[in-house]
This record gives C-alpha cells, sequence and structure tokens, in this order.
C-alpha cells in the first residue's frame, strides 16, 4: 500500500481504536464532594439553628447546636460512601444525616450514623445505596438528631437540640463524599462487540475507497 493510504488508513482507525478504548476500558474515577466548615463561623452560609431559623453563636451550647446543610445530587444510583475525617485534628464528633429532596418542608430522613455515634463516635466512614435523584446532608455536634428520624416528619421540623458543647471541639468539621461514576458504564460484551464491528467496518470500508488507484485514462478522454 503505497506511504499516503497508509497514512490515511492510520487516520481512519485510530477513532476505532479511542472508541475501543472507551468501550471495554474499566470505570474512570468516581465524583468526590468535600464538605467543610465550621459550625462556630458567621460566614458559613451553610449553617442553622436546629430549629431551622439563623444560626446561634451566643455560647457552646448554641453553637454546638448548629447544623451545616448541604444539597447533594446524585447522577447515577449506586454506593455512596461518607467519610467524616474531622474529628481527629480536633473538629466536632458529627452526627451526620442524609434527607431524600432538598425542599425542607417535604425532605424525608433516609440515613444516619446514629449506630456509630452511640457505640463509638468520632469519625466515621458508611455506605449508601442511593438512587439517582437529590438528597440533603445535614452535620450536626452528637446527639443533635432530627425530628424526622427521632419521631418522624421532615427536615424543616428541625432538629431536638441536644448538641453538647463537650462534643464541640474546635467547631470544624469535614465530610468527603464518593458518589458512583457517572461514565465509566461497561457494556455488555455481546453489545460492545457489535458496536466496535460495525465502526470498524466502515474505518475499513473509507480506507479501502481512498486506497485503490483511479483507473487509467487514454489521452484526451475526460
Amino acid at each position: 500500500m503505497p506511504l499516503g493510504a497508509q497514512t490515511l488508513c492510520d487516520r481512519c482507525l485510530q477513532p476505532v481504536a479511542a472508541l475501543a478504548l472507551a468501550v471495554f476500558a474499566g470505570p474512570v474515577l468516581a465524583g468526590l464532594v468535600t464538605l467543610n466548615g465550621s459550625l462556630a463561623d458567621p460566614a458559613n452560609a451553610a449553617l442553622v439553628a436546629s430549629n431551622m431559623s439563623a444560626a446561634q453563636f451566643g455560647d457552646d451550647m448554641d453553637t454546638a447546636n448548629n447544623v451545616a446543610l448541604y444539597e447533594l445530587h446524585v447522577a447515577v444510583g449506586g454506593n455512596v460512601n461518607f467519610t467524616s475525617t474531622g474529628f481527629i485534628p480536633g473538629g466536632i464528633d458529627p452526627y451526620f444525616t442524609l434527607f431524600s429532596g432538598t425542599d425542607r418542608a417535604i425532605a424525608t430522613f433516609r440515613e444516619s450514623n446514629y449506630l456509630q455515634a452511640v457505640s463509638v463516635g468520632g469519625d466515621f466512614t458508611q455506605d449508601v445505596v442511593l438512587t439517582a435523584g437529590d438528597y440533603t446532608v445535614a452535620i450536626s455536634v452528637f446527639e443533635n438528631m432530627s425530628f424526622a428520624e427521632n419521631s418522624g416528619g421532615f427536615l424543616a421540623d428541625g432538629f431536638i437540640g441536644l448538641g453538647g458543647p463537650l462534643y464541640l471541639g474546635d467547631g470544624s468539621y469535614r465530610l468527603a463524599i464518593t458518589l458512583p461514576d457517572v461514565v465509566g458504564i461497561v457494556p455488555e460484551p455481546g453489545t460492545a462487540v457489535l458496536v466496535l464491528t460495525a465502526a470498524l467496518a466502515a474505518a475499513w470500508a473509507r480506507c479501502r475507497r481512498h486506497s485503490v488507484p483511479p483507473p487509467l485514462t487514454t489521452h484526451g478522454e475526460r
């Protein structure tokens, strides 16, 4: 095959190679969301008081009962990991609550680290299987749980206000959330083979079409 045709074929087959990598490669790194701040920081816009009014900073009891609320979007369903790393450096003894939905009036309790918090305390790691959708993450001090968890209801009902200054530390928190991967979905083997076979056939046909020399013509022919 002439050098120019060979170069053209290589160029035609490059997209197929890229497609093969995309189809057969394993999942790429999952998304990571990090929530950090301080329950003692008046500039922290995520904070509310336990009764869902403006955050309070009058004394350590007020501060210990502030709650940080964050909206979380899960693009695809799967396992979501929540890991706290703020306690060991001197932050709060965390109480974590997850609600389904972001509208506080109707957001319902989904999960918390209750069992870990009442038995061991401190930093935790917890896996929760979630469907795609929107959620609210609440970070507070042990044992400022929500009324939605304690007695039923919704996020708007607030928290029980039993966070203690003993568990406040310097007020800081850090929560890492590892989300399911969005693009690393591997197709079934049969589907992958069909896709690549079709792409390869199209690339080869294009290569052949450009590599066949034009017919010779006699002088005077157009």
